[in-house]
C-alpha cells in the first residue's frame, strides 16, 4: 500500500492490520522455528552418517592395504615357485647323479659280498677236506631234531651261518 492510502486510513482499521501482521509475523516465527528444529535434526543425521562412512572407508582402506599386502605375497610365491621350477631340472640331474653313486656302490657292496662268499665257502671246502692222517670220510655228526627245531626257533642257524660268512 501506499503512503497516501494509509493516511486516509483510520486508527481501527490500522490497528487490525498491524494485528495480522503481528499474527502472521508469529506464524512465519512457528515455521522458520520448526524449519530449523528439522534443520538441526537432518544435520546431526549428515553427521551420523558422516561418521559411518568415515568409518567404512577406514575399514575399506585397511582392506585395501591387506588386498596390497596379500598380491605382494603372491607375486614372491609366484616368483619362488619359478625359481623352484627352474631349479627342478637342475635337482633331477643332481637326482639322476646320486642314483648312478648309490648303484656303483650297490655293485661294490655286492661283489664285496661275492667275494666274501667265495673266501667262505674256500675255509668250507678247506675244513672238510680230509687231512693225510684222518680217513677219506668226513665224519657227520648226527643231530637230534629236538635240538635242530631249538636252533631255528632262536636264530641260531642264521647266526651260524653268519659266523661262516663273516667269520
Amino acid at each position: 500500500m501506499a503512503e497516501k492510502e494509509l493516511r486516509r486510513l483510520k486508527r481501527r482499521d490500522l490497528l487490525q492490520m498491524l494485528v495480522a501482521q503481528c499474527e502472521e509475523t508469529e506464524r512465519l516465527q512457528l515455521e522458520a522455528d520448526q524449519a530449523n528444529a528439522q534443520l538441526t535434526e537432518l544435520e546431526a543425521g549428515y553427521e551420523r552418517l558422516k561418521d559411518k562412512l568415515n568409518k567404512k572407508d577406514e575399514k575399506l582402506n585397511q582392506k585395501d592395504a591387506r588386498i596390497a599386502e596379500l598380491e605382494s605375497m603372491i607375486e614372491e610365491l609366484k616368483m619362488t615357485k619359478k625359481i623352484e621350477l627352474e631349479e627342478a631340472g637342475s635337482i633331477a640331474e643332481a637326482a639322476l647323479r646320486l642314483n648312478g653313486i648309490f648303484e656303483a656302490a650297490q655293485e661294490a657292496a655286492d661283489q664285496y659280498l661275492m667275494n666274501v662268499k667265495k673266501m667262505a665257502d674256500a675255509k668250507r671246502i678247506a675244513v672238510c677236506k680230509p687231512s693225510v692222517t684222518e680217513s677219506k670220510t668226513p665224519t657227520v655228526v648226527p643231530v637230534n631234531p629236538e635240538e635242530r627245531k631249538k636252533t631255528h626257533k632262536y636264530g641260531w642257524v642264521q647266526d651260524n651261518q653268519r659266523k661262516l660268512i663273516h667269520g
